[in-house]
């Protein structure tokens, strides 16, 4: 028992030591698209949340208009 409370700071010690450690070391480019041309960038963006945006209501309109041929 004594040497349980005996080990149990260094345990801790470096729990301690080892999260102060724990960092990430891309800080710059940590985002999975490059942003630097905003005008491109926006194009994308825009492409790609048009499109989400846009599916629903293409399905609804097909959904509505098979039947019509």
């Amino acid at each position: 028992m004594i040497v349980a409370r005996a080990a149990r700071p260094a345990v801790l010690r470096t729990v301690i030591q080892n999260s102060r450690n724990a960092h990430a070391h891309n800080t710059v480019y940590n985002m999975p698209f490059d942003y630097r041309n905003k005008r491109t960038f926006a194009v994308k963006m825009v492409a790609f949340l048009g499109t989400g945006f846009a599916i629903p209501f293409i399905a609804a309109y097909y959904q509505m208009h098979k039947n019509d041929a």
